[in-house]
């Protein structure tokens, strides 16, 4: 399946991640699906409360529908417009500075800029040296697949 590499380049971050499949992404899955979910569960407040001595987990429906509420009002642009507050990523402006779409396509890369904790470098490192093994575009297609968290 060949996508169009403008479409790869709004989705995927210049560190490798899908900011399309991320909770904060203002035009992404997670978005349409919690607003869709709002939208389905109408004013359920009151049979949350009229049942929660009969499901307990209905107990906490108001935290839930905050959680919901948040995730449908996701509006970051992305890592490459300028978004992306998770975690503090060198990646996102220094891809430009470098003149790069990806970090594997740096001729610095791997470096220390990122100031990621050791799971999401090594997550970092292999969605990078993914990327250069079997290219941008079958890395995109292959990630779709999996959960993003």
């Amino acid at each position: 399946m060949k996508t169009d590499y403008a479409i790869i380049l709004q989705e995927l971050a210049p560190c490798g991640l899908d900011c399309a499949r991320c909770f904060g992404y203002a035009g992404g899955e997670i978005k349409a699906l919690a607003a869709a979910l709002l939208d389905r569960l109408g004013n359920f407040e009151p049979v949350a409360s009229r049942l929660c001595g009969v499901v307990s987990a209905l107990q906490d429906y108001a935290r839930f529908q905050e959680l919901l509420n948040m995730m449908a009002a996701a509006s970051c642009p992305g890592c490459r417009a300028g978004g992306g507050r998770f975690p503090p990523c060198a990646a996102k402006t220094c891809f430009r500075e470098q003149g790069v779409d990806f970090c594997y396509q740096c001729a610095e890369y791997p470096c220390e800029r990122n100031q990621f904790d050791p799971d999401l470098l090594r997550r970092w490192r292999w969605m990078n040296d993914r990327m250069a093994k079997i290219g941008v575009e079958a890395y995109y297609h292959e990630q779709k697949k999996k959960p993003r968290y």
